[in-house]
């Protein structure tokens, strides 16, 4: 992981969508050039926090900080343009538009040749895109579908990716080429948050883990010592108690 600061700081943040806030005082400080995963029983607000830092959701309190700027105000068409990028749970693509369609509206944002030149980063970036351009999206594999929407997001240049799931879904040889691809995009210098239910897939490509219980951070520390850690293990890794 290069040092590259911190690229995202939550303060105590609170939020949620009624009148209770699902996400509660959390903080945490996300380093540049990185992937953090949090893994969390299902309920603990994993993919509610991710959609806080994007804006999609009810600010109950607390601080989001990017880039050193305060967001939490921010609606998330602003965030985008500041530089976050969200890849929500579930297929997200137009499976009935062929990939370079699909790859036209994610540069929607863009204009006349920054929208070209979007698009043909990310194919250089996606070889296997690239060979698919004229096949519905609805017709590739789990995994390439996953990568298109990456690409997708990516085609706007952000300098954090919000991942919610990417693995969700997918077979085993399709997890781990969604775990290359994340560890790939931090080699090219892009900040990775990811929520993943294939905890340990994720943790061993990450630099820094994250465990939420009930909305709240319940630990954080090196990926490393995350995966070590026995109350971790038995709970989430699928290890047994002593």
């Amino acid at each position: 992981m290069a040092d590259a600061g911190i690229i995202l700081e939550l303060e105590r943040l609170s939020a949620g969508y009624t009148e209770e806030p699902v996400v509660v005082d959390f903080s945490i400080a996300v380093p540049g050039e990185s992937i953090t995963t949090i893994i969390g029983a299902n309920g603990a607000g994993k993919s509610t926090l991710l959609r806080a830092i994007y804006g999609l959701n009810r600010h109950f309190g607390g601080s989001v900080r990017f880039l050193g700027q305060p967001i939490e105000t921010l609606l998330p068409k602003d965030r985008l343009k500041l530089g976050i990028g969200f890849v929500p749970q579930g297929r997200c693509n137009f499976p009935l538009m062929s990939v370079r369609e699909n790859l036209e509206l994610g540069a929607y944002t863009l204009r006349g040749a920054a929208a070209a030149d979007a698009i043909e980063r990310v194919l250089a970036q996606f070889p296997l895109l690239a060979a698919k351009l004229p096949v519905l999206a609805g017709n590739l594999s789990g995994g390439e579908q996953q990568i298109l929407e990456i690409a997708m997001v990516l085609e706007a240049g952000p300098k954090l990716l919000l991942l919610d799931e990417p693995s969700l879904g997918l077979s085993p040889g399709n997890q781990d080429q969604i775990f290359a691809t994340i560890a790939e995009l931090r080699g090219r210098g892009l900040t990775v948050l990811v929520v993943e239910q294939n905890a340990h897939g994720a943790l061993q490509i990450s630099d820094t883990g994250i465990v939420m219980e009930l909305g709240r951070l319940f630990m954080t520390g090196p990926a490393a010592e995350v995966i070590a850690d026995p109350r971790i293990k038995v709970a989430y890794l699928g290890g047994k108690a002593n």
